[in-house]
């Protein structure tokens, strides 16, 4: 007997076990425990084409580029969150600075009128002090 190493097995009919016995194709003396899988991890695997890198390629910056225009739609929204509400200050500036002018533009109305009525009023007390005055 010599032991030969079996490289390829080629089965051009399906195995069917109820046609055919099971110890007729399947060695009793192997064990799971026996198996030394380890050369699995040895394998240099080189992608099947190009394309399929691609297609791989193309697949990661895709779902990056997902996570980047959800990034920059986040930050359109704040940037909107922001601009509204800046505006609001803004206009509520502008109106509180109108209110301002309007109630300065009404004082200096009033001492103007309270200028203009103490100054007659004066101008009466000296017409009435001269006309006293001559005899």
């Amino acid at each position: 007997m010599q032991e030969v190493k079996v490289l390829r097995t080629w089965v051009q009919t399906p195995l069917c076990l109820r046609e055919r016995n099971a110890t007729d194709f399947i060695p009793t003396g192997i064990h799971r425990s026996e198996l030394n899988l380890n050369w699995l991890s040895k394998i240099n695997v080189t992608p099947v084409s190009t394309e399929l890198t691609f297609l791989q390629r193309n697949a990661e910056l895709e779902r990056e580029n997902k996570q980047l225009r959800k990034k920059v739609l986040d930050q359109k929204l704040l940037l909107l969150e922001y601009k509204s509400s800046t505006e609001a200050k803004l206009e509520e500036a502008r109106v509180s600075e109108e209110n301002l002018i309007r109630c300065n533009e009404d004082y200096k109305r009033e001492m103007k009128q309270q200028a203009e009525e103490t100054n007659r009023l004066m101008k009466q007390m000296m017409d009435m002090f001269q006309k006293q005055a001559q005899p």
